[in-house]
């Protein structure tokens, strides 16, 4: 089996609601916030960090900690717990967080669709190919969880009719596409590229 693959033009997009810090009153002055982060991809970790760095929360009287926790649902569990104050989150994890009778709230959004990508193995050519193959995911709650079920559930393909294995964050997952311990995962725009890089490598390798 050659490990490597092509990006598939596939999209998963819903409307969601991402847990994060609405600016605040000086009057209202908050220190030693600690807000989590629950990827590790640039695209989605980055917000967080620029406006740290740019200062914006210190202009509104926040001394902020960004903590990266792995993933909506352990974020919201962390949350729940008192460990943190804020988490960034995928609204379908924020809302099971609330069901299970956490006292919590949505209070604003970075993004309000999924940008996802399905990328994998240059056998898959069409949504049937993905029929029998194995899923490199995430834990179940999280935003490439819910956007691989919803886009799997779009071609009319039962998430049962797949071999999935959680892995972790999106570099991981693109890696085990690479190395070939999984045909297909989902992923953002970065892991798309780094999927691409991936595979450029591979076939320089096997050149």
């Amino acid at each position: 089996m050659t490990n490597t693959f092509w990006p598939s033009q596939f999209v998963a997009c819903l409307i969601v609601a991402v847990v994060s810090i609405l600016p605040l009153s000086s009057a209202r002055a908050v220190e030693n916030v600690r807000l989590a982060y629950i990827s590790d991809s640039p695209g989605s970790s980055a917000p967080y960090w620029i406006a740290k760095e740019a200062g914006l929360y210190k202009k509104y009287g926040l001394d902020v900690e960004l903590i990266f926790i792995n993933g909506s649902t352990r974020g919201i569990q962390s949350l729940i717990a008192g460990d943190i104050d804020f988490t960034g989150a995928v609204g379908t994890s924020a809302i099971n967080g609330r069901l299970a009778s956490g006292d919590i709230v949505i209070i604003d959004s970075l993004v309000n669709t999924l940008p996802y990508y399905i990328i994998g193995s240059p056998k898959i050519k069409s949504p049937e190919d993905l029929k029998g193959r194995t899923l490199a995911t995430h834990i179940p709650g999280t935003s490439a969880d819910f956007a691989v079920r919803l886009a799997l559930r779009k071609f009319g393909i039962d998430y049962k009719d797949i071999r999935a294995v959680m892995v972790g964050g999106s570099p991981a997952r693109v890696a085990a596409v690479i190395n070939g311990q999984a045909d297909f995962t989902m992923v953002t725009e970065p892991g798309k590229i780094q999927g691409r890089k991936g595979r450029n490598e591979a076939d320089h390798r096997h050149g």
